[in-house]
């Protein structure tokens, strides 16, 4: 005769046993589901429209157009990039599980990517707008400066519009004819043209460049700028420190 308190023992086991191996699959379904949702982004680099143009082991550069109803992937930012903006656009952005927030972006804007939340932060953008969306994002990877100060000569023609531990960011507007004065940088800058420019280099040679063009320059530049074309030029620079 079966003794039933060995059969109810067994008839225990097997349902403890069953029960440890949902409770297993469903940790294991649950990790999997983080672990999928956790890829759910890129490296900003990686995102199509935001093309890595510029990199060095001090910097790069981001060139950044989204066409109107373009939603990008989701995409992180490590390092804090100032943005300048050169079409503007009605554009949205959402970071990874929050709320999307629209906002109105006009050409020359200036903010970097640490003013509005703390890196690194995954998020999204889109274009609400019938134009394309461009900027160029600079990003800084370390701080240069050993007790070197950065800017030194005749700023005039400059306006310092933003300031980081690890950089100042200027704003040069000149009217035909208008120049700074002579400046020289003794920490690496870059330098992005909001507009259409033509403009004297301090050799005296015309250089001219479209919206959205940057050059990045080591130290120990010194120039100006002169407006040798007949409508108004902004460039931004943004300096080492």
């Amino acid at each position: 005769m079966t003794n039933p308190f060995k059969l109810n023992n067994l008839v225990d086991r097997r349902i403890a046993k069953s029960a440890l191996g949902l409770s297993l699959m469903t940790l294991v379904l649950a990790l999997f589901s983080v672990a999928s949702f956790a890829e759910e982004w890129v490296p900003v680099y990686e995102e199509p429209k935001h093309r890595l143009v510029f990199e060095n082991d001090q910097a790069f550069i981001l060139n950044v157009n989204i066409p109107p109803g373009y939603t990008s992937l989701y995409h992180q930012h490590k390092i804090d990039l100032l943005y300048v903006h050169i079409v503007g656009s009605r554009v949205w952005a959402q970071p990874l599980g929050g709320n999307r927030r629209e906002v109105d972006v006009k050409a020359g804007d200036l903010r970097f990517s640490s003013d509005n939340h703390s890196l690194p932060q995954i998020h999204r953008v889109g274009n609400l707008g019938s134009t394309p969306f461009h900027l160029i994002g600079v990003g800084i990877k370390s701080n240069v400066s050993k007790n070197i100060e950065p800017l030194e000569g005749d700023t005039s023609g400059m306006e310092m519009t933003m300031e980081k531990t690890h950089a100042r960011v200027y704003r040069i507007v000149l009217e035909p004819g208008e120049k700074t004065g002579v400046h020289q940088h003794n920490l690496p800058f870059t330098q992005v043209h909001v507009s259409a420019a033509k403009y004297f280099s301090t050799s005296g040679k015309i250089i001219s460049a479209e919206p959205g063009e940057f050059l990045w320059q080591e130290s120990a530049k010194s120039h100006q700028f002169e407006n040798a074309g007949s409508e108004a030029i902004e460039i931004v620079e943004l300096q080492w420190r």
